[in-house]
């Protein structure tokens, strides 16, 4: 009838619970994104309070230094221990880049543009690369630093036993600080705008290597 009030349709049950379920999962979504947040500050914080002690390039390599001195003398794949040793310590100590540096001895099977120096067959010179696939693509390119950090390890770790201790805690250090300078290095190269993020992913995987034990004498818990 004209002038009474229209009927209005029941309030819709539905719509209080569609409120509930969309501030439900957005609090779930705030949670967990707080929780990342939280879990990449504290990565992020760890690795620049273990990197913050590495100076911008680690001392001369001398991997043999615990070793005996009679037993330099012995053999290794028909080469004098000594020799490998320094030639260890030379591909650790020598620049990263170019054909007279690591880059050189590590992609070419015969001698770099010096003659003089060709690639030692008798050390290990396999490597995979940067496990984590961000570090060996894009502005951030630390696969040479990924190389060269393999081949000290896998060296080390190669003529090392009992009589010839090398892969204790200290060579390791050695060669994970050697890894983190090979990476700034190459972040030094890199644009500006770059620089901060290449500079923090360098110093998060130094940290992943650094705290990772690999079986290394001197560290409480490892085996020797």
């Amino acid at each position: 009838m004209t002038g009474l009030p229209s009927a209005q349709p029941p309030a819709s049950a539905e719509a209080p619970k569609r409120r509930r379920k969309h501030s439900l999962a957005f609090r779930i979504v705030r949670v967990v994104f707080l929780g990342l947040l939280s879990g990449l500050a504290l990565i992020i914080g760890l690795a620049f309070w273990m990197s913050g002690s590495v100076g911008p390039n680690p001392p001369a390599a001398d991997v043999c230094r615990r070793v005996p001195e009679p037993i330099l003398g012995e053999l290794v794949e028909g080469v004098a221990l000594e020799t490998v040793c320094v030639d260890i310590d030379t591909r650790l100590d020598e620049p990263i880049s170019g054909t007279d540096g690591f880059e050189g001895d590590f992609r070419y099977d015969g001698p770099p543009s010096d003659p003089a120096k060709p690639r030692p067959e008798y050390l290990v010179w396999e490597s995979d690369g940067c496990s984590a696939p961000v570090l060996g693509r894009g502005p951030f390119d630390f696969t040479l630093a990924c190389n060269r950090h393999d081949f000290g390890w896998r060296n080390l770790k190669d003529i090392d036993a009992p009589d010839v201790p090398t892969w204790h805690v200290d060579n390791k250090d050695r060669v994970d600080a050697g890894f983190l300078y090979d990476m700034r290095v190459r972040c030094a190269a890199v644009p500006a705008i770059f620089r901060i993020g290449c500079d923090t992913t360098a110093r998060v995987y130094y940290t992943a290597v650094r705290l990772n034990p690999s079986g290394v004498k001197g560290i409480p818990g490892v085996d020797e």
